[in-house]
C-alpha cells in the first residue's frame, strides 16, 4: 500500500490542475440568505460541478471544483478534536459527502486553508494545526489544497508552508499542494 501511495504522489499533478475555482466571482459571498445559488455553499459547488459534467468541461481535463475562502465555521473555530469544520448552514451534508459528490461524477475537490493563524477573510487558518488540518482534508476525500498566507509574516512561510507539505505527505493521501508563497513575494502585494 505505501508503494502504490508513494507511486501515486510521485505521478500528482504532472500537468497543471484544471477546473474551476470559486474566489474570483464569488469571494467571501456567505449570505445564504440573500443569494441562495451563489453564496459560499455545498450548492454552489454541486450545481457547478453539475454544468462543468453537462458542459463537457470535465471530458475536456477540467476536473476539479477548488472551494476558496470563507467556508468554515467561525465560532468554535474548532471542534472538539481540534478540527476545522465546514459552516453547517452553507455545508449541512459536510465536506466527505461533498467530496464524495465530486468523485461520483470523476472530477476533484479542492479546499483552502492559510499558514498563518487566520484566512484572508478572517476564518481559522492552519498554523500550528497542520497536522490535524492535513489528516482532517484527507479523511474527507480533498484532492487539492491552496494554502495562502494571509495574517502572516513573511520570514514565518518557509516553516509554514513547509510543515504543510509534509503534513500533506504524512496523510498518504494523494493531495494536490497549492503554495500561494509567491504572490506575496516582491511586487505582488
Amino acid at each position: 500500500m505505501l508503494a502504490a501511495t508513494a507511486d501515486a504522489m510521485a505521478t500528482l499533478a504532472r500537468t497543471p490542475p484544471m477546473g474551476w475555482m470559486s474566489w474570483e466571482v464569488f469571494r467571501c459571498d456567505v449570505d445564504c440568505a440573500k443569494a441562495p445559488n451563489d453564496c459560499i455553499g455545498e450548492r454552489l459547488y454541486q450545481t457547478t460541478a453539475d454544468a462543468m459534467v453537462a458542459g463537457g468541461y470535465v471530458a475536456a481535463g477540467y476536473d476539479t471544483v477548488h472551494i476558496d475562502d470563507c467556508w468554515e465555521q467561525r465560532s468554535p473555530p474548532r471542534d472538539e478534536r481540534g478540527r476545522l469544520a465546514p459552516n453547517a448552514t452553507r455545508f449541512p451534508s459536510g465536506m466527505a459527502a461533498l467530496a464524495r459528490y465530486m468523485h461520483d461524477r470523476r472530477m476533484r475537490l479542492g479546499t483552502y486553508s492559510d499558514e498563518g493563524t487566520q484566512t484572508c477573510g478572517k476564518y481559522p487558518g492552519s498554523k500550528g494545526h497542520e497536522h490535524v488540518d492535513a489528516s482532517t482534508f484527507a479523511e474527507w476525500g480533498v484532492d487539492y489544497l491552496k494554502l495562502d498566507g494571509c495574517n502572516e509574516p513573511h520570514a514565518a512561510y518557509p516553516a509554514g508552508y513547509a510543515a504543510m507539505g509534509a503534513a500533506l505527505r504524512a496523510t498518504g493521501r494523494p493531495i494536490v499542494f497549492s503554495c500561494s508563497w509567491p504572490a506575496y513575494l516582491g511586487d505582488n502585494e
